[in-house]
């Protein structure tokens, strides 16, 4: 950039030319030295740079009052799949919560439309996050606040402008070009003029490898979660008990037998919905297998150690880094490997299984810390508490008006059902098991691409690993 003198970093205090001044912005915000940085060093990167509307053969979204109506929602599996700002994040779409909406909608709205291998971008609210649509998917709807883009892929492969979007360098520019005081917001015209840095071939194919690795794993830890999910169904005739409690709710009134009076005398407690739990056979007391850990945190522990909460956990767990005396006042469970955490919140469904890499970490208040004392491990009892069916029991059990929630003691009186058979038990295990594993590699891969980009255009990337990979 020409004619920039730095006269203070922090707080930012620079001196540009007039040629510098873009006419849409004259905050002086837009002008922060970071942002300029950022320019400069994809400039001199010796890398080719272009503009992202050089790259694109289109780009399409919904604007304003166009768009899709809350009344035109179908649940999920029915209609064309419809993307919202919530189904996308590091990387990934989450197809499992996919809502849908109507075929002629999409049909009747060019503006909407999105088909496979096209590239999503959040812009507004939380903006800058993007995922890649599989190839399986044929077409799909788009909610207001994203943008797609096809891109030319002679000049720039999607697998690499994917790690290169999710990058400090781009994130730092979507930052910049975000307008609005309350709701940060992109136009489709600020994201035409992202920087791009175009390097070989070679190079794009190796870092977009990896994110397509990632992509694989991701599909297959959902596949051998949801053949877990079928033994379960299969064992426990799941399908006949969603039905049953389907049916319950259309019910304006029933009758509650003396015996099955607990200390609640709310009336929603006793829906039958969440009485017929009991009357399931194999259903047993949570205490009898496994125990809630209260085991707090050392104060005096002086080291770095990873901080859980509610906002840590989506499946994987990406929790923060603290030094303890920093930690949070909520910060105060100790976890250890192979224990599960359960979101105490009423309608939270925040479930996962500590791994190894984040043994001795630290996890709030919010979560209910389990460990097997039995043959049912956690493995087992994760894929039971992400049943809706027995999830539901944590609905029941909440207490409070404001933030509803489920205390120890009575997480430790929810029912589960006991399979006997212990080979059962074992392949769910081993299912689940390779479930997270694979998610976490798929993770660490999505890392390692992202520092590729960085590194490229920082001038570390190690081009030896590119020829040993060919």
């Amino acid at each position: 950039m020409e004619n920039l003198s730095v006269i203070s970093r922090n707080p930012s205090v620079i001196y540009i030319g007039a040629e510098n001044i873009d006419e849409d912005r004259i905050d002086g915000e837009f002008y922060n030295y970071k942002y300029l940085e950022n320019e400069i060093k994809l400039k001199k990167s010796g890398i080719k740079i272009k503009v992202l509307n050089d790259v694109i053969e289109r780009m399409n979204s919904p604007i304003g009052w166009q768009g899709i109506p809350s009344s035109s929602y179908l649940p999920h599996g029915l209609g064309v799949p419809l993307i919202r700002v919530q189904n996308v994040s590091d990387l990934i779409l989450d197809e499992e919560s996919l809502i849908g909406v109507e075929e002629s909608i999409y049909d009747e709205q060019p503006a909407i439309q999105a088909q496979a291998n096209d590239i999503i971008i959040t812009r507004v609210g939380t903006i800058g996050r993007v995922c890649r649509i599989p190839e399986k998917i044929n077409r799909i709807a788009m909610g207001q606040n994203l943008t797609r883009i096809k891109l030319n892929e002679t000049l720039v492969e999607s697998g690499f402008m994917l790690a290169y979007m999710s990058s400090k360098f781009c994130q730092i520019q979507m930052e910049r070009y975000a307008y609005g005081g309350v709701q940060a917001s992109l136009t489709n015209k600020n994201i035409k003029q992202l920087l791009v840095p175009i390097p070989s071939p070679e190079i794009q194919k190796y870092i977009g490898d990896k994110v397509r690795k990632a992509e694989e794993l991701r599909e297959e830890a959902k596949r051998l979660k949801k053949e877990a999910e079928e033994i379960l169904n299969k064992e426990l005739n799941l399908k006949d008990v969603e039905f049953y409690i389907k049916q319950t709710n259309n019910k304006k009134y029933s009758w509650t037998e003396s015996i099955e009076i607990e200390d609640r005398i709310d009336s929603e407690f006793y829906k039958p919905k969440y009485r017929y739990l009991s009357k399931l056979n194999n259903m047993s007391e949570l205490s009898y297998y496994y125990k809630i850990s209260k085991k707090r945190i050392n104060k005096n522990i002086d080291r770095k150690i990873k901080y859980i909460d509610l906002s840590s956990v989506n499946n994987i767990i990406e929790p923060s880094d603290f030094n303890t005396k920093e930690l949070p006042s909520r910060a105060q469970f100790l976890v250890k490997e192979g224990n599960l955490i359960i979101s105490t919140l009423k309608g939270s469904n925040k479930i996962s299984i500590i791994p190894e890499h984040l043994n001795d970490s630290v996890c709030s208040t919010g979560f209910i810390v389990i460990a097997s004392k039995s043959h049912l491990t956690t493995e087992y009892l994760y894929l039971v508490f992400s049943n809706k069916v027995f999830n539901m029991q944590i609905e029941r059990y909440s207490t409070g008006s404001i933030m509803s929630g489920v205390n120890h003691d009575n997480f430790n009186k929810m029912l589960i059902p006991v399979i006997s058979n212990k080979q059962i038990i074992d392949t769910i295990t081993n299912k689940i098991r390779k479930h997270f594993r694979l998610l976490y590699y798929s993770k660490q891969l999505i890392q390692e691409a992202k520092q590729d980009v960085e590194d490229l255009i920082e001038g570390n990337f190690d081009m030896s690993k590119v020829k040993a990979n060919n």
